[in-house]
């Protein structure tokens, strides 16, 4: 090993002395308080209402005014816009409805 190799081995290496321990003792910090635990609460089961396919045919430059707002509303689906312009017409429809199934994971029976 080279002298220049060795030197910078030796800056990138922490000196290996000791400290010297103080004869005082140093305040001991406060107890924290222990956390509580917590309880997993799973969510209340809720009997679903089963979906029925819509199909409607509208005018092309509304589809694409819809996808544009899909595209600014990142995430948004389509099914989640038509929803809340429904409700928008006074027909309740809870968020939930909107959020649709995609992306959830379905509970395994046990």
């Amino acid at each position: 090993m080279t002298s220049k190799k060795l030197g910078a081995l030796l800056q990138a290496v922490p000196p290996a002395t000791a400290w010297a321990v103080p004869d005082t003792p140093a305040e001991t910090p406060p107890a924290r308080p222990q956390p509580t635990p917590r309880i997993a609460v799973s969510p209340p089961i809720v009997q679903e209402e089963p979906e029925v396919p819509l199909q409607v045919l509208i005018p092309a430059r509304i589809r694409e005014e819809l996808g544009v707002m899909m595209a600014r509303e990142r995430g948004a689906s389509l099914r989640s816009l038509i929803l809340r312009a429904v409700r928008s017409l006074g027909i309740e429809v809870t968020e939930e409805e909107i959020r649709g199934k995609r992306g959830r994971k379905k509970a395994m029976n046990s």
